[in-house]
């Protein structure tokens, strides 16, 4: 059924009056133009249909001029540029255009160019036009149809843009769909559940996901991939909690507010001596990572100082939970990280000065070598112009091989040169690298020491 959704049927919220629970439901399409659409696909499958006839077709089906709208339908909810405006009229314009471009094709080149396959090419053209124009009319008039439904409370959908429509689903708990499909990589997809006016926020992300950033995970109660399948997990999802609140507080807050910074904090504490983690991307799918030395430590204090931010958050549920225990095993967490920060920070410095100095050590021959490959190449540069020149080599299609033998000749100490260019030049990258990486961990180090301290500023 989920293959269906946005493609035949729209997955909906609805609520039983008879249980007074949120259960999922399913809208077909309405589809006015089945009949004529069918037709059309016929037609243009046949390889015997013309243009013309296939013009004629169109003007005659008076139905397919309510196609002609703009549509905010996305083809692919993580596509770029999907709404489009349809045109009935037009099409006749355009198939006119194209069978006059196909015959004049024909006639300029008789032995070559194949215009009946042409004209099948596009026919189907045609054929996938109409269907989407339909599918996008369809799927419009079934949006309205839950529109003025009152039994339907939430519906997916399929346009493009910014929409944040808000549920109220029963007077203590809402929805918000969040939703930005059709915007290429700043496309999203979030469900966000609201109990008692407070937001309810996935806090163990901060653990479950490497790279995690506090402005995101806010913005969410779950995120869904950008698929139109995945509208049944968004909606399950407010199902199970929605009822869940109505049947049992006590189990929903323990499920979606205690365990959640259980989990989060948990996570924090079990940091200090771990150093394989398992992790989940964007898809869900679980990964693991080893994390050792200063890299370590870096991410053991992004994850332990980035967790007081989401202090603030979780103060919001203090009037309908005990959560004072988490705030203080945060607090511990961090009061325990800062003394090692703060020691690995001079460490790396350390580190830092001696590769500095090693580098500037090595610069003198590095700019040597550097220096002496230019006047090598452009000796080679020279030699191949009096080669060319000579009549020793085609300008065209130069003979390298013949061109560094000639060079080795002549430069019998290039050799030699070539491997100490390649270890200096080879030596000062990775000094160059382990310097910009060193530098960026100790940095990050630093920032992470210096939120925890502003935190416990009296």
């Amino acid at each position: 059924m989920k293959d269906d959704i946005n493609e035949k049927k729209l997955c909906v919220l609805i609520k039983n009056k008879n249980t007074n629970q949120i259960e999922i439901a399913y809208v077909d399409f309405i589809n006015p133009l089945s009949k004529e659409l069918c037709e059309f696909e016929k037609k243009c499958d046949n390889p015997n249909t013309t243009l013309e006839q296939l013009t004629q077709f169109i003007k005659n089906t008076i139905a397919f001029n309510q196609l002609t709208a703009h549509y905010r339908y996305c083809k692919y909810l993580n596509g770029s540029y999907q709404a489009f405006s349809a045109n009935n009229q037009d099409v006749i314009v355009e198939i006119a255009n194209r069978n006059q471009l196909i015959h004049l094709n024909q006639k300029e080149n008789p032995d070559t160019y194949n215009a009946q396959e042409k004209v099948n090419e596009f026919k189907q053209e045609l054929k996938y036009k109409y269907q989407l124009w339909v599918q996008a009319h369809s799927i419009n008039k079934t949006y309205r149809l839950c529109h003025e439904d009152k039994s339907v409370i939430a519906f997916s959908h399929r346009i493009d843009g910014w929409s944040k429509p808000l549920y109220q689903l029963t007077p203590n708990f809402s929805l918000e769909i969040k939703t930005n499909f059709g915007y290429g990589r700043a496309s999203y997809f979030y469900t966000k559940l609201n109990y008692k006016n407070i937001e309810i926020t996935p806090f163990s992300e901060w653990i479950d996901y490497e790279f995690a950033e506090f402005s995101e995970i806010v913005r969410y109660t779950q995120s869904h991939l950008l698929k139109n399948e995945y509208w049944l997990e968004a909606m399950e999802f407010t199902k199970d909690a929605c009822n869940l609140s109505n049947i049992d507080e006590t189990k929903f807050v323990e499920k979606y507010i205690i365990d959640e910074c259980e989990e989060m904090v948990k996570g924090l504490e079990e940091i200090f001596h771990k150093e394989h983690f398992s992790f989940k991307d964007r898809a869900k799918n679980h990964y693991t990572k080893d994390k050792k030395g200063h890299v370590l430590i870096e991410f053991r204090g992004e994850k332990i100082s980035g967790a007081l931010d989401f202090i603030s958050k979780i103060l919001e549920f203090d009037e309908i939970a005990s959560i004072q225990s988490f705030i203080k095993r945060i607090e511990s967490s961090n009061k325990k990280i800062q003394p090692i920060l703060a020691e690995e920070s001079e460490i790396i410095k350390i580190k830092l000065s001696n590769l500095n100095t090693e580098r500037n050590e090595l610069k003198p021959t590095y700019d040597k070598v550097v220096n002496d490959n230019v006047l090598f190449n452009n000796k080679k540069t020279e030699l191949q112009k009096r080669m060319i020149s000579n009549g020793e080599l085609d300008s065209k299609q130069i003979d390298t091989v013949k061109l560094n033998n000639q060079f080795q000749k002549e430069n019998p100490d290039y050799s030699d040169f070539l491997e100490e260019f390649k270890s200096v030049t080879e030596s000062y990258r990775i000094l160059n690298e382990q310097i910009h990486n060193l530098t960026k961990i100790c940095d990050n180090i630093i920032l992470y020491k210096k939120k925890i301290l502003e935190y416990f500023k009296p």
